[in-house]
């Protein structure tokens, strides 16, 4: 858009006086940020830096060096041919009175038997004055990262001094080494070395946080990663973490390593105590309590089924000692026959047979219902449930619970026999 403002002319100007520092960003990337590959099969392998082959017999702890370029690869096991790399980087200037963050996105294109290609545009400036105010410079980003075009101009932020438009607050995941940034950044932790946080964030979060800033300065950048989404879990380990500070303690996993604190503090571990915080093998250590964890869960699972099935047992058993009492009871009107369920294995069958809930529901656990099968013939026809402390049909359903031409029938054949029922519950 059009600039508007004083500050926006002034950015602008600057802006476009502003050298044009590509290639020194691909010469720099290309060789310490990009990662160096080199896909293997048993009988080659490839150069992704070169495009060339070479013996595996060179490979050695998963690394070799190239006989062709002499650039050092992690070898990987994979009959791929091609490799495609992309990544935000970034370079830090001052100029005139603005601290100015400059972001690129670099792209690498690899193939065998041919030399990688290498692409790189600036996609995003900030210009930001020591008073907080700041302009953002950047190509049109209407479709998220992937959708980047136009030309650099400035843009529309979100204003205020804490919350950002995502589009417009890149992490760069490394800095150009020459890059220059104010003391008042330096002096929060805040340089080349910048890991874990883009440089909004990092400058608005730590001047606010103690705890981002002493990581930060420590340079702890998997627990400065792992801060902005787990924050919580940060406050609630920070002695943890002081301890792994104090012991120069090297976490290279921080997921699998709070997880391993919610572990020992689930067994009463002491968390303030180095022999536990900090492991010499963590994910032996994790694994013994996760082993751990897992046999008081098969325990208890165990413990929970043998529970129902003993509640299980006693409920069949309850229900054989109330169906007892109607064994021998038969309503007919010598073309329907309404006789009860008498059994598990019979609820099962009906429901099988009649497509409705009677087994998967267990009536047959309900007191104070009697479940009746109507029939003609080896036909069942509706399943009847009676309450028995009002001696009245509660539902008759059919097949997938829909009533059948003899519906009011059965209702009424049961109804003129409730005091056989009677008879027969109070016997």
């Amino acid at each position: 858009m059009k600039p508007r403002t004083k500050l926006q002319l002034r950015v602008a100007g600057l802006s476009s006086q502003l050298p044009n520092i590509e290639s020194l960003m691909i010469d720099w990337a290309k060789n310490e940020c990009l990662k160096h590959i080199g896909y293997a099969t048993k009988s080659r392998i490839i150069c992704m830096e070169c495009g060339q082959r070479f013996a595996p017999e060179l490979v050695k702890r998963k690394r070799a060096v190239c006989p062709h370029c002499d650039t050092s690869l992690k070898i990987e096991q994979s009959r791929k041919r091609i490799n495609k790399q992309t990544m935000f980087i970034g370079k830090a200037e001052i100029c005139e009175e603005f601290q100015v963050i400059r972001s690129f996105e670099l792209i690498a294109y690899y193939r065998a038997e041919t030399k990688p290609r290498y692409y790189i545009r600036e996609i995003l400036q900030h210009w930001i004055k020591d008073d907080g105010n700041r302009e953002v410079v950047a190509l049109a980003n209407n479709m998220g990262f992937n959708g980047w075009c136009g030309e650099l101009e400035i843009r529309n932020k979100v204003v205020g001094s804490y919350y950002y438009n995502h589009n417009n607050d890149i992490y760069c995941e490394r800095y150009h080494p020459a890059s220059v940034f104010r003391p008042k950044y330096i002096r929060m932790g805040i340089d080349c070395k910048l890991r874990g946080m883009s440089f909004l964030t990092a400058a608005n979060t730590i001047p606010h946080s103690p705890k981002a800033e002493t990581l930060l300065k420590a340079r702890r950048y998997e627990l400065i990663d792992y801060f902005e989404g787990h924050r919580y879990k940060i406050d609630k380990y920070w002695p943890s973490i002081k301890i792994c500070l104090r012991n120069k303690y090297q976490i290279k996993d921080a997921s699998m390593w709070f997880d391993y604190l919610e572990l020992l503090d689930r067994y009463h571990k002491d968390l303030h105590n180095a022999f536990y915080v900090c492991p010499k093998n963590l994910r032996k250590a994790h694994d013994y309590y996760v082993a751990k964890r897992k046999k008081e869960q098969e325990k208890a699972e165990k413990e929970r089924r043998e529970q129902e099935m003993l509640k299980q047992k006693e409920a069949i058993n309850k229900f054989l000692e109330r169906i007892s009492k109607f064994q021998d009871l038969v309503i007919t009107d010598n073309q329907l026959t309404i006789i009860p369920l008498k059994s598990i294995e019979d609820f099962k069958e009906e429901g099988d047979k009649m497509h409705h809930c009677v087994f998967t529901n267990e009536y047959w656990k309900r007191e104070n219902s009697l479940i009746l099968s109507a029939r003609i013939e080896d036909k069942r026809i509706e399943t009847v449930e009676v309450n028995l402390k009002t001696l009245r049909v509660v539902q008759s359903q059919g097949v997938l619970n829909h009533d059948t031409k003899y519906h009011d029938r059965i209702i009424g054949l049961v109804t003129k026999n409730m005091n056989l029922i009677r008879q027969k519950l109070t016997a």
